[in-house]
């Protein structure tokens, strides 16, 4: 008895002192799944052979199907990036060859066109504002950054870039304290 009781408690104690199995983590990567990928409802039927009569009486040799798992939904999948239409990065590079060939008011012209095919993409805001910033028109320079500030959504970048070209508007413009506002913010959006 006393050696039983031994046993249990080396066992025991044995057992506190390994080391904890960890298992890795689980990452839902299901917005990675293509439609072959995922499971959809479907009724199989599973066909077994006969029971086998060497076993025991009362012992079945039945296969329960299980049911699939409903369709893999993604969880958390990553924002789509927009793209720019083919013909707002054509009015893009024409305005860049433009500005640099000295053209600013063809430059401008394709960015204003460019703005009206896309009204909601930040990048002309910002092509817009910068010109404008150049061609000294430092109030609309100003007011089109902000209205692209406010189209950037998530894209912290961007934002950077727009918050440079309004403190240096602000700092034309005689506006000291709005241009270290407008920096402060450029900071805050990152790198």
């Amino acid at each position: 008895m006393r050696l039983g009781l031994s046993l249990v408690c080396m066992a025991f104690v044995v057992g506190c002192t390994q080391t904890p199995v960890s298992r890795p983590p689980v990452v839902d990567a299901s917005w990675r799944a293509n439609e072959d990928d995922r499971v959809v409802s479907s009724t199989r039927v599973i066909s077994m052979s006969s029971p086998n009569i060497q076993r025991e009486k009362g012992e079945r040799n039945e296969v329960t199907p299980i049911e699939p798992i409903a369709k893999i939904e993604p969880i958390d999948q990553p924002k789509q990036q927009t793209e720019i239409p083919p013909a707002v990065l054509s009015l893009l590079e024409q305005a860049d060859q433009l500005k640099t060939a000295g053209d600013l008011a063809g430059a401008s012209s394709r960015l204003e066109r460019a703005q009206r095919i896309a009204p909601t993409e930040p990048e002309v805001y910002f092509q817009l504002s910068s010109l404008r910033l150049e061609q000294g028109n430092h109030e609309d320079a100003m007011n089109i950054a902000i209205q692209g500030v406010d189209l950037s959504g998530t894209d912290q970048a961007m934002k950077r870039d727009l918050y440079t070209v309004i403190a240096r508007a602000r700092d034309a413009l005689g506006d000291s304290a709005g241009a270290t506002e407008a920096r402060r913010l450029a900071r805050a959006a990152g790198s």
